[in-house]
């Protein structure tokens, strides 16, 4: 689904007005399907008394609409107004029709005698304010945000829950706490990134009939999908399959210091799907990682004084490069002059999709122009921290843009970018469209999380799915069975090993 900033909308708007719908139509057309929602939602409920809160802008428009619309449908509607008279001439003409139509029209004021309307509303329509919000509330805003929230009413957002930008996905003052969004148009970053989603309650897509060739006007859009889109990414398994149709995942990594992190990407590897996975480590880490492992083939290295892999094991890993599907390298393998070399060695004379994790990212920092000689696709999965490094800023200059981090990243580089974090955000070098993810939560916060993240996005490759649609599909299952574990569980008691089990399971509804 396309998901677009708040400049795009307006231009996408403007394209439509100029070329086939006026700006009122649009207003007209945004609150018929805003009412039609209501109108399904509680259609078997006995809630009929509605009280629509607007603003002086086109989202009370919008909001006027769905009163005439309610009324005409036997609803008990109340309009209220919260700052005056609109300034548009669209709402102006909306709010003359509602008039004419004999709609109570009142205006708050702050006392005691306006509750009534509140306490009294079963369903409340919030058109406060719409996706130009920005910055935080008045007073009087405030007030009316709280007599909303503390309503027993199910609260219908229009566009975007009022208080909220629409244009990120942080909550840094008073809003309104949605049952419903109703997302005129597409959706807008508020509705798909956290926490501000949350606010959001059920998000409802509004097509408002703007003509396909309106988008075009957008050069760089956001997208997101739903879990039966990731699932068109996966063929049915054919019957006369073998452990070759479904390739093979060399996971190099782990430490005397760290065994357990290649351990775990090689596991998640295997419990989702991949034919062959072979875990490469150090040979100091055997006992450790020995000890654990059943599906894997195991592939000691020759070790360095520090317990970790010496570039004496070049020549066995230049072996295994040449019978693999896929290479996920990093985890946990700490970074010296050896793990620098054999990362170079690995991006550069790979003839498979390089996964790029941890360690991986660490060791190529300050020379990360190497990727652009890489022979096949490299994907990288820095985690902030990580990827402020990469960019050579600060953390919070990334986190304050994370869509621009990743698609000023792959127009440097060939790549794909997962930028790990509440919203992941993946970019591909040559595709406009940015992916944001909406599964997980912060139980997977924790080590060890993104190294099984690492394993599924290189199982994914080997099976055959391109590298972006790998990266895609690998964040949103993590996280959707990240989601799983911390409803079963605890979002504290979310670990790395829960997951493991979790992901065949999650994986069903895939196939």
């Amino acid at each position: 689904m396309l998901v677009l900033t708040v400049n795009d909308v307006r231009l996408v708007e403007r394209e439509a007005n100029e070329s086939s719908i006026s700006y009122l139509q649009l207003m007209e057309n945004a609150g018929s399907y805003c009412a039609r929602v209501i109108r399904k939602t509680f259609e078997n409920t006995n809630k009929r008394n509605v009280l629509i809160v607007c603003g002086k802008g086109k989202n009370g428009g919008d909001g006027f609409v769905i009163a005439r619309k309610l009324m005409e449908n036997g609803y008990n509607v109340t309009v209220m107004m919260t700052a005056g008279l609109p300034k548009d001439a669209e709402s102006s003409e909306m709010l003359g029709r509602i008039r004419a139509s004999g709609i109570p029209i009142i205006y708050f004021d702050g006392k005691n005698s306006r509750n009534n309307y509140f306490d009294s509303a079963q369903i409340i329509v919030d058109c406060v304010f719409g996706i130009g919000f920005k910055g935080v509330p008045d007073p009087v805003s405030e007030n009316v945000f709280e007599r909303i929230n503390s309503s027993s009413a199910v609260v219908v957002s229009v566009d975007v829950p009022s208080g909220l930008c629409g244009d990120s996905g942080e909550v840094t003052g008073a809003h309104v706490k949605a049952d419903i969004t109703v997302a005129i148009t597409c959706l807008k970053p508020v509705h798909v990134l956290k926490p501000a989603c949350e606010q959001c309650g059920q998000v409802v897509l509004a097509s408002i009939g703007i003509p396909e060739e309106c988008y075009r006007a957008v050069s760089s859009p956001l997208v997101t999908f739903k879990s039966e889109d990731i699932k068109g990414f996966f063929p049915k398994r054919p019957f006369d399959s073998h452990k070759g149709t479904f390739g093979t995942v060399l996971v190099i990594g782990g430490s005397y210091e760290m065994p357990g992190a290649a351990f775990m990407a090689s596991s998640a590897a295997v419990n989702s799907g991949a034919g062959i996975v072979k875990l490469a480590f150090p040979d100091a880490a055997y006992p450790a990682i020995a000890s654990k492992t059943v599906e894997q083939v195991l592939v000691p290295l020759a070790s360095n004084e520090h317990g970790r892999i010496s570039h004496k094991a070049l020549p066995t890993i230049a072996k295994e490069l040449e019978n693999c599907s896929a290479v996920v390298i990093g985890c946990g393998m700490c970074v010296d002059s050896d793990t620098e070399a054999v990362v170079r060695y690995v991006i550069e004379n790979s003839p498979v999709p390089v996964i790029l994790d941890a360690d991986g990212i660490n060791a190529v920092k300050d020379n990360i122009d190497i990727i652009d000689r890489a022979k096949s696709a490299v994907i990288l999965t820095p985690h902030p921290g990580e990827m402020a490094r990469l960019a050579k800023c600060s953390v919070s200059a990334i986190q304050s843009n994370r869509g621009a981090a990743v698609k000023s990243f792959t127009q440097a580089h060939k790549s794909v970018l997962v930028l790990k974090g509440a919203s992941t955000f993946i970019s591909e070098t040559g595709n406009d469209g940015i992916y944001i993810n909406t599964t997980g939560n912060p139980g997977l916060a924790t080590g060890g999380s993104g190294d099984v993240l690492a394993g599924l996005i290189g199982s994914f490759c080997a099976q055959g799915l391109s590298p972006y649609k790998s990266a895609i599909a690998g964040v949103y299952i993590h996280g959707e069975a990240g989601d799983t574990v911390s409803e079963e569980y605890s979002m504290m008691g979310n670990t790395p090993s829960k997951l493991l089990c979790q992901i065949p399971l999650t994986l069903k509804k895939y196939e």
